[in-house]
């Protein structure tokens, strides 16, 4: 069994309009998360939501990780704390505006 610290997934957030995925879980992994970094980099607030899926649940079955969150203009929000992930579990989300708000998930994979 190896470990490894990293940054397991940054990207920018998709629009409105439902759910994206932004990462899965590959299989015979396990995942630690230990933050994520959301940045609005934009000159106006946008609401972000975050979510995840459980390994075989459908997106109406998603877990809130993050409630409709107000990132004001020039901010940023970060989550501390432990989430551990199962293969094929999937964090998903978007925010108010595409390509605009920036995530970064750092964690631990267990392989």
């Amino acid at each position: 069994m190896a470990e490894a610290f990293k940054k397991i997934v940054q990207g920018y957030f998709p629009a409105t309009g439902g759910t994206r995925l932004l990462y899965e879980v590959p299989a015979s992994t396990e995942l630690i998360i230990k933050s994520i970094n959301i940045t609005n980099g934009s000159g106006t607030d946008r609401e972000v939501t975050l979510y995840m899926t459980a390994d075989g649940d459908t997106a109406d079955n998603e877990q809130i990780i993050l409630p409709g969150v107000n990132i004001v203009a020039g901010g940023f929000a970060e989550w501390e704390g432990t989430m551990c992930m199962e293969a094929a579990t999937e964090i998903h989300g978007w925010a108010a505006a595409a390509d605009v708000v920036t995530f970064t998930v750092t964690g631990v994979l267990i392989t």
